[in-house]
């Protein structure tokens, strides 16, 4: 059995889940589903899906997402950026959180 001095908490995951309920509400507000994987040790990477027949564009999800972050109007930040260089049509749009915060999330183009 551990005891306490070995176990450790990883922040940044803890920070992303505090974040999730209020990413997947915003998210299912404009039509779209969304699926978290790999580990949250240094981003968020979610799956986006269109849910509905209503759904709304890429663009939109994103700045519904974003709106989810409370970001100072002086605060330095880095506007989202779209890779294109993904297998199956993959894109990945990376949303900046804070300091080096981010999320990465895949999208499955047509």
């Amino acid at each position: 059995m551990k005891s306490r001095e070995h176990v450790v908490t990883n922040g940044r995951a803890v920070f992303y889940a505090a974040m999730w309920g209020d990413f997947r509400q915003s998210a299912l507000d404009k039509g779209w589903a969304l699926g978290l994987h790999g580990s949250l040790a240094s981003d968020m990477d979610i799956m986006a899906m269109p849910w509905t027949e209503s759904a709304s564009s890429v663009d939109v999800l994103i700045a519904s997402l974003e709106s989810c972050l409370t970001i100072p109007e002086d605060a330095f930040h880095f506007k989202t950026k779209r890779s294109t260089d993904k297998p199956n049509n993959r894109v990945v749009y990376t949303i900046h959180i804070w300091s080096d915060f981010y999320i990465d999330l895949n999208i499955i183009e047509k």
